[in-house]
């Protein structure tokens, strides 16, 4: 009777472990996380070059006259939540640029949209400002993720983040970090 016995509880022990518990996941992409409706810190840290077939933005000197450069930048790098960003298809737009002169230091302002992919295809639209000191490069801004225009992972998302960054060594792109949160609704 007792191996009987044994033998039933070892058999409700296997069924129960074996069930599948439906409040962990109820899809992929549909992480408990994601219901919290909390902030889910979001880090990057990219790069960005000049997309030289890009339109040309005409940029004016606040001593007279202009030159033009291209208006998108490509985005290459890594980031949570994104893991290896698809430079092919990720790039930042130029809406706006204004230079200007603060206290004898030249100031560049510059906002615009732009579209973040993941090696995995998700993404998510962004707005963003800069302002960077000319004469070092370096810059601070913001980023906010566009709602609603998530795909894959970050459908239903919004957040923003904190821009820094500066040129690159070679002063042909820019180096920068984003630290922010992603909120699901």
């Amino acid at each position: 009777m007792k191996t009987l016995t044994y033998l039933f509880v070892l058999a409700i022990l296997v069924i129960a472990g074996c069930t599948k518990d439906d409040t962990i996941f109820e899809t992929p992409d549909n992480l408990e996380l994601k219901k919290a409706n909390v902030p889910i810190p979001m880090k990057a840290d990219l790069n960005a070059v000049p997309d030289m077939e890009s339109a040309l933005l005409e940029v004016h000197l606040p001593w007279g006259g202009s030159y033009y450069q291209p208006s998108k930048m490509i985005i290459s790098g890594t980031g949570s939540h994104v893991g290896r960003v698809n430079a092919k298809k990720s790039f930042y737009e130029f809406k706006s640029m204004e230079i200007v002169i603060e206290n004898g230091i030249l100031f560049n302002y510059n906002s615009g949209i732009g579209l973040m992919v993941g090696a995995n295809g998700d993404s998510f639209e962004y707005t963003w400002w800069v302002k960077q000191n000319m004469d070092d490069g370096n810059y601070y801004g913001e980023m906010d993720i566009t709602p609603g225009t998530g795909t894959g992972k970050f459908k239903g998302s919004s957040g923003s983040g904190d821009i820094v960054g500066g040129w690159n060594m070679n002063r042909d792109g820019v180096c920068f970090k984003i630290d922010g949160y992603l909120v699901y609704k």
